[in-house]
């Protein structure tokens, strides 16, 4: 009991931060704000910058039109430089080379000599309801009783031909 009350009163006395400190046993770590002193911000004497010009664009900055430009097909020697043998082969398969020059204005004009009607593209893809190859339709119950009857015979569904309807 002796023992007791100074060892409770070291731990109720330590608990206090500023005892601590006293004590050294807090832990701190070093402030690295305050180990490199600034250097205070000043003006130099002469600036050979001319005076700004409000509503002027800034001559550092590309223009946004320049960028994406430059971001989508790139400058013409950084896009030659970068092309791998891969890459080349590629577009030798593909021959992009002999691409037409005109094939902007050839598209222009498809497309204002047949913007008076409205087809969707998947009908276009097909030639589906053109009148250079008609769609046909299949005959659904004619194609049920093909497809039963090979059935039951055994063949597989793609024999035979398929039923249409005449319109």
């Amino acid at each position: 009991m002796k023992y007791f009350l100074p060892l409770a009163a070291l731990l109720l006395v330590t608990a206090c931060s500023t005892v601590k400190d006293q004590l050294g046993l807090d832990r701190r770590s070093p402030n690295e704000f305050a180990v490199v002193t600034r250097a205070p911000l000043e003006m130099p004497a002469e600036t050979i910058l001319p005076p700004p010009r409000p509503g002027a664009p800034r001559p550092q900055e590309v223009p946004t039109a320049v960028q994406a430009e430059q971001e989508i097909i790139g400058s013409a020697r950084a896009y030659n430089a970068a092309i791998s043998e891969g890459e080349m082969a590629i577009l030798q398969n593909a021959k992009a080379g002999k691409a037409d020059p005109a094939i902007r204005a050839k598209v222009e004009k498809d497309l204002a000599e047949g913007s008076t009607t409205k087809v969707p593209g998947l009908k276009k893809l097909l030639n589906i309801g053109s009148n250079k190859t008609p769609a046909t339709v299949v005959d659904a119950s004619e194609e049920a009783k093909r497809l039963q009857e090979n059935k039951a015979t055994g063949k597989p569904v793609t024999a035979g031909d398929t039923p249409t309807k005449d319109d």
